[in-house]
């Protein structure tokens, strides 16, 4: 009876033993199979490994016989994972850097030697640029200081002028008042314009005097500039045409004033005019119809009348 009693433990014991056994030997199986698994991916991955490895260094060779590097840079020899690097935006830049690239075109043999010659050429047109501004500037300058200095002479002689006109004015009306005027035009230039006041009449502009004032209006602005600025001779067309006989009297003696320091050559059918010439030419015209010039030195005919 106690045998039976201790055998039954043991049995049991075993077949506790047994099942352990086999629970070890599935795990042993399971752990092989892992193995096996796991060896396969890791052949799989080493194939991948190894496929990506000859695209980098294909990708490497590209670089360097697109860029003409002698030798990769260092930055194409480090790991991907350790460069700082947003890949997205790297992308678009060698997208874009691409383009650029096709725009520009091959590049030659030459580029180099061209890309010299050129820089020579603009280093050439460049100075040359500079010569011409640091001219333009001497020129503004220049014509700045002319546009002074007639400016500065212009008002010298107007004032003179002016005072000259006055003067002369007074003296052939026998009275009144006259002056210059400066008026600025549409353009922005100054013009001048006469106010005249003749014996009796109110002050006003030149184009509302008559044609007798007007044009002794424009004999006293003649004598004035003449006056200011003398000239070797003044030839005058019918200037009197208009004057009746107090002003001819009166325009006679100016010009006799005038004739004293430059030649006078006046074209008139005034009496009062031809009575103070020196010399007298004509043109008539024979019954032959042929023109024919005639000349009277006057200070000779008084001479003669004189020994008469």
């Amino acid at each position: 009876m106690r045998l039976v009693a201790e055998q039954t433990p043991a049995e049991q014991a075993s077949r506790d033993a047994s099942a352990q056994v086999v629970e070890c030997e599935r795990q042993l199986e399971s752990a092989r199979q892992r193995l096996m698994q796991i060896d396969r991916e890791r052949g799989g991955a080493t194939v991948v490994l190894e496929r990506f490895r000859g695209e980098m260094a294909t990708i490497r060779q590209r670089i360097v016989d697109d860029l003409e590097l002698e030798e990769p840079a260092d930055l194409l020899n480090e790991p991907v994972d350790e460069l700082d690097i947003d890949m997205v935006e790297a992308e678009r830049e060698i997208g874009r850097l691409k383009e650029r690239l096709r725009r520009v075109g091959y590049i030659g043999d030459e580029a180099v030697q061209e890309f010299e010659r050129e820089s020579e050429r603009h280093e050439f047109l460049t100075s040359q640029l500079d010569d011409v501004l640091t001219a333009s500037a001497s020129l503004h300058e220049l014509l700045s200081d002319l546009r002074g200095t007639m400016q500065e002479r212009f008002e010298e002689t107007f004032t003179r002028v002016a005072k000259e006109f006055s003067t002369a004015f007074t003296t052939l009306f026998g009275g009144g008042t006259a002056k210059l005027v400066l008026i600025d035009n549409e353009e922005g230039r100054s013009g001048v314009d006469i106010v005249a006041q003749p014996p009796g009449k109110r002050l006003q502009s030149l184009a509302l005097l008559s044609g007798g004032e007007r044009a002794l209006t424009a004999a006293a602005l003649l004598f004035a500039i003449l006056k200011v600025n003398p000239s070797p001779f003044v030839l005058l067309d019918e200037v009197d045409a208009a004057l009746d006989e107090a002003n001819i009297v009166r325009f006679r003696d100016r010009l006799q004033e005038l004739a004293a320091g430059t030649q006078a050559i006046i074209i008139t059918h005034n009496r009062g005019t031809i009575e103070v010439a020196d010399s007298l030419y004509g043109v008539s015209m024979r019954e032959d119809g042929v023109s024919t010039v005639l000349s009277m030195r006057m200070a000779s005919e008084m001479a003669g009348r004189t020994a008469d």
